[in-house]
């Protein structure tokens, strides 16, 4: 994937002037690992638990003590050694599409934390909520688009399904669903399906509702605003209209102005998610038998009466108390009898029935007015789908609704519209036989109990309950504001629901209502949907106490089969025992949402408990985070990790970064990374922390000690020797490193990419090769010292500090060059300052030089076994190769000779130093002798001559190989050796000497050696 694209400029970082930065600490964590097969190696890589919230100096030793977390034991060591405890996320990554990118593209072009003022920082905010409201409906747009023909066919057979009571002529409700062509959505990548359609119509009414609260109580001239708007507003008197004093009671109270945005909210998601009116009453139409005529009434039974007014030869209305009417007037099927006026309250009245044609054409009627009613129609719209219909009665009927979108006109007296609200009341409760006439009652009046039997979702609960509560302050406000005697007793007569009273304290009325439909058994169900469940949570206003249970959630979710260190273990249990009642680590959808709505309520300034409950919240961000390096989203995860405080955010990034090997990829990261204003140095410096203190060496003892060997026993004698090198002792794969130790080298490599640190690299890269040469892991010292070397970092940092990228022969060999430059005091400084880079990277320097020497000793150990397998014929093919492999080595030993490893960086090291010294030193010089005995039996008698140097150098006074010799108990050793090397040359000088042969090398002459006191005549 290509980086993103941003819209502000780089962020240089400074070079460095080359001196060390403070050792930023670390505390003993642990960190878990797991395979993957995604591309850059993305194991899982998680961050320690609290590594982030304390500094400390950090030497190199790794004598840590060992702890525990919260009384759980400390992992496993290896991080192959359990399973990935975020492996749902994994999952979840497979299915990933574009929409994570393009959530991530909106966030950085409106990225609030750029912002410097308040209220500019509050419009990117208010702007990225409209964003992502836009990017959400377009995706909808183009899934309906797709699954058009899914959608009518599943909400054909939810009607017909609820339409209870009245069977359909067509019963289909075994039709399968068929998948729909059409283009893909713009954020949707995958194939989709009809879920999906509803997951992002949640998403989209989701990002609508935090937007418009967000607009009401994040205001950033909330006070002034409204000081405004109460300014112009005309005073209340007894001429007002009831629309005048409608908005006065808006302006005037802030609650009821947010339940008329909940409640708008509500009539706007239903209208634009709904079904087209027409089509929903379609069954319940066609079922009417009267083809396609839509008006006109009760048809059917209104042919009866005529029939039997016909029969009775009476001009007069049919009276239903005649004895010949009671049982002579029946429906069609003759069970029920019918009706004998065809006024509206005549089957209320009589209580009597219609013929089942016209109920119903009855209830597609109502249906089609609580419809209405229930997507905030307005009354216009309502009374001409009414008339279209001649059901004039009900147009008029469909008023005292109070809402900013009608004229002057549509209003009564306050007094006339809260009576009439009391009448609709009365027919709610005790009017007609169908439920959805009650419920449009219902909602006029502002009752609850009439119209919950026909709501379908939880949307139509929480609107029956915030449409009840608005009326009822609605009705308490005009009792304040204008108390008419005369009708006030008048209206007093007639009952009313308060719903108020019903629901208690008025500032704690949502919160109430959403935990009541959790438990309800007609919404349980849905509240468990996560947009569902955040839905609520906004209308409730407890997006606080909200995440950080969900945080919680997290923590345990994330903990249960294993100490998780990317989201730490916690004592506290969330509030609810069953976790699957929170948005789920493989709910990657849901977590992006949740992530993104918490990023917009940290911009707002919203209290979500502090530092105390900090890391529970950043939990939500950190599993998003994990799920952007599992789906391959890496160049996000910057962005993201910015979000989190303090060094929070250097260790999750440490981790999600630490499995990206491209060099391109890495130049990107520290691109994205300084353009977000992250510290790139202080990145790459916690980054080996990080892993050292997660996988703190606890080992007692020094298991190289006794372990490392390097020679064995030779049999078959041959060469004239008695001992020779083990072959391939760094192992037999080169590419087999543990993965500890790999990302502890890679680690390293991330300090190549950024200026200075030029102390702190050589420290951390000597603290791993100290590491691995402890635990003889000598295959994972050879793969740092192929990859990193000591003259790479000293090109790549020297630049920043000398002006010039140089290695460290020209550091060392370009003393005598500031000689002349001593006069202007330059040439000092530029002298002093090279010794202190040179003393720096001493310790580094002079371990990489034992596994470089291990190295070539391998590699002559190896063609000795092959010039003894394949024989004397081919060991004439085998000299040039041999001889070109001897020089390296030969150059490389030379420091181990004198004073190797012998100065420390600090007291801390001194002891491990000198149990290195102990357990390699020797093993190594025996093992070089045993080689240059090879050597000299198979090429020159020169390599045996040099044999008998080392004995020399070794023998001088103050000498440390000596002393090293005498306290490992490895002197016998050492003399058998530079005996059986002294034998070879005697023998072989013997024989040559014999044959009249001669052979010594220039060098070796010009040394002072010569090979005639080896001469011995038989």
């Amino acid at each position: 994937m290509a980086p993103m694209t941003r819209s502000h400029g780089l962020m240089p970082l400074p070079l460095s002037d080359g001196r060390a930065r403070p050792n930023q600490g670390f505390r003993e964590t642990s960190w878990q690992f797991a395979e993957s097969e995604t591309r850059s190696e993305r194991e899982l890589s998680e961050e320690p638990p609290s590594s982030y919230d304390e500094e400390g100096d950090m030497d190199l030793r790794g004598d840590q003590e060992d702890t525990e977390y919260d009384g759980h034991p400390l992992p496993l060591e290896s991080p192959e050694d359990h399973e990935d405890i975020l492996h749902p996320l994994r999952e979840a990554a497979n299915r990933v599409g574009r929409e994570v990118e393009k959530f991530a593209e909106i966030l950085d072009r409106y990225n609030p934390q750029r912002a410097t003022a308040s209220d500019e920082k509050h419009e990117m905010t208010v702007e990225l909520i409209g964003l992502y409201h836009e990017a959400a409906a377009e995706t909808v747009k183009h899934l309906r688009e797709k699954h058009a023909s899914e959608r009518r066919k599943k909400d054909g057979l939810q009607w017909r399904k609820k339409m209870r009571g009245f069977s359909v002529t067509h019963d289909d409700d075994n039709m399968e669903l068929e998948d729909s062509e059409g283009n893909e959505s713009p954020l949707s990548e995958q194939s989709t399906t009809l879920e999906d359609l509803e997951r992002w119509e949640e998403e989209a009414h989701t990002w609508d509702l935090l937007n418009r609260l967000v607009s009401l109580r994040f205001s950033s001239s909330k006070g002034e605003a409204n000081a405004i708007a109460i300014s112009r507003l005309r005073p209340i008197h007894q001429y007002s209209s009831e629309r005048e004093i409608w908005d006065n009671f808006l302006e005037t109270d802030g609650l009821a102005v947010e339940r008329k945005t909940v409640l708008q909210w509500l009539k706007d998601t239903a209208d634009e998610s709904g079904e087209d009116i027409d089509v929903l009453v379609q069954d319940l139409q066609q079922n009417a038998d009267r083809g396609d005529i839509i008006a006109h009434g009760w048809l059917h039974t209104k042919a009866a009466i005529k029939g039997k007014k016909r029969l009775h030869s009476s001009p007069q209305s049919l009276n239903p108390t005649l004895p010949s009417l009671q049982k002579g007037l029946l429906n069609a099927s003759g069970t029920e009898p019918l009706i004998t006026q065809l006024d509206p309250d005549a089957t209320t009245r009589q209580k009597r029935k219609l013929e089942a044609q016209d109920e119903y054409f009855e209830r597609a009627i109502w249906l089609g007015c609580y419809e209405m009613l229930r997507r905030g129609k307005s009354m216009e719209d309502i009374r001409e789908w009414c008339l279209e219909r001649t059901e004039v009665w009900r147009a008029v009927s469909m008023s005292g609704f109070p809402d900013d979108t009608l004229t002057d006109d549509n209003f009564g007296t306050s007094g006339s519209s809260a009576l009439w609200r009391r009448m609709c009341f009365a027919l709610a409760r005790k009017g007609g036989g169908d439920e959805y006439e009650r419920a449009v009652y219902g909602i006029l009046s502002g009752d609850i109990q009439s119209v919950e039997p026909v709501c379908r979702s939880w949307d139509d609960f929480v609107f029956v309950h915030y449409n009840a509560l608005l009326k009822t302050q609605f009705d308490n406000y005009l009792q304040i504001i204008r108390p008419q005697p005369g009708i006030s007793s008048t209206v007093s007569n007639f009952g009313v629901f308060d719903a108020v009273q019903f629901h208690g304290d008025p500032n704690s009325a949502g919160k109430r209502l959403v935990e009541t439909l959790k438990i309800d058994p007609r919404t349980i169900r849905e509240t468990c949907h996560p947009m569902k469940m955040l839905q609520g949570v906004l209308v409730a206003n407890e997006f606080s106490h909200f995440i950080y249970q969900q945080g919680l959630a997290l923590s345990k979710f994330a903990n249960a089969h294993g100490i998780s260190s990317l989201i730490p273990p916690n004592k506290s249990q969330p509030e609810k025992e069953d976790i699957t009642k929170y948005i789920a680590l493989d709910d990657h959808d849901s977590l992006r949402v949740l992530t993104h709505v918490l990023l917009v309520f940290m911009a707002l300034g919203l209290d979500l408990g502090g530092i105390m409950r900090e890391t529970e919240v950043e939990n939500v961000i950190v599993a998003y985070i994990s799920f952007l390096r599992l789906a391959g989203k890496e160049e996000l995860i910057p962005l993201y990790c910015s979000q989190l405080s303090g060094k929070r955010k250097y260790a999750i990034l440490c981790r999600n970064l630490i499995d990206v090997t491209d060099h391109d990829q890495r130049i990107t990261q520290i691109r994205l990374m300084r353009e977000l204003g992250l510290d790139v140095q202080e990145f790459v410096g916690l980054q080996a922390r990080f892993l050292l203190g997660d996988y703190n060496d606890t080992t007692t003892g020094y298991p190289a000690t006794g372990n490392f060997k390097l020679l064995e026993e030779d049999s078959s004698g041959h060469f004239g020797t008695t001992r020779k090198v083990t072959r391939d002792f760094l192992g037999d794969d080169p590419d087999k490193v543990e993965r500890i130790d790999m990302l502890l080298i890679r680690s390293l490599e991330w300090y190549l990419l950024v200026d200075g640190l030029w102390s702190e690299t050589f420290t951390v890269g000597s603290m791993l090769y100290l590491r691995f040469f402890k635990h003889l892991h000598l295959n994972a010292a050879r793969t740092l010292a192929s990859r990193i070397t000591s003259n790479a970092i000293a090109k790549c940092k020297t630049r920043a500090i000398l002006g010039d990228s140089v290695d460290f022969f020209a550091l060392e060999s370009a003393e005598d060059e500031d000689v002349t430059e001593v006069l202007d005091g330059s040439g000092e400084q530029k002298k002093l300052l090279r010794k202190h880079l040179l003393a720096e990277a001493k310790s580094f320097r002079e371990l990489e030089t034992l596994i470089e020497c291990l190295d070539h000793l391998e590699t002559v150990s190896s063609m000795a076994v092959l010039m003894e397998e394949e024989g004397a014929s081919a060991e004439r093919n085998w000299r040039g190769q041999l001889a070109k492999v001897l020089l390296p080595m030969r150059v490389t030993m030379q420091p181990l000779f004198k004073g190797w490893l012998l100065t420390c960086p600090n007291d801390g090291l001194q002891m491990e130093f000198k149990l290195l010294r102990e357990a390699y030193l020797p093993e190594t010089l025996l093992a070089y002798i045993v080689s240059l005995q090879f050597a000299g039996t198979v090429l020159t008698r020169d390599f045996l001559m040099e044999c008998m140097q080392i004995s020399a150098l070794i023998a001088e006074e103050n000498s440390d190989l000596l002393k090293l010799f005498i306290e490992t108990g490895r002197m016998q050793e050492l003399v058998e050796a530079l005996a059986m090397a002294s034998k070879s040359l005697l023998l072989i000088t013997s024989a040559r000497q014999a044959s009249g042969s001669r052979s010594s090398s220039k060098k070796m002459r010009l040394k002072g050696f010569t090979q005639s006191l080896w001469n011995v005549k038989p």
